[in-house]
């Protein structure tokens, strides 16, 4: 479990974290914070960087495209999704739990 300061996440786009040896991405979209492993099932390319648009992230490097709401892809890139992790708000803080 580790807790991230709120004021890390920007309101539109992905910060990358690191928990436990892990790279997580956290990304602020319109139905709440959502965390995911960082990496792209596309290309496995890090998805730091990648353009938040409603409740999608699409991959800064092909443009394939994810749900923030369940992780599935949007994309005919790749059939596979993204794996969402498990969050709550505690305070100012984002608890992410591994």
């Amino acid at each position: 479990m580790a807790r991230i300061p709120l004021s890390d996440i920007p309101d539109t786009g992905s910060h990358v974290v690191e928990i436990a040896g892990k790279r997580i991405l956290l990304c602020r979209a319109p139905a709440g914070i959502r965390a995911m492993d960082e990496i792209c099932p596309h290309q496995m390319l890090s998805l730091e960087g990648g353009r938040v648009r409603g409740n999608f992230i699409m991959c800064p490097h092909h443009g394939a495209r994810f749900s923030l709401d369940d992780g599935r892809s949007l994309s005919p890139l790749t059939a596979n999704g993204l794996k969402l992790i498990d969050t709550y708000i505690d305070g100012d803080e984002l608890v992410v739990d591994l």
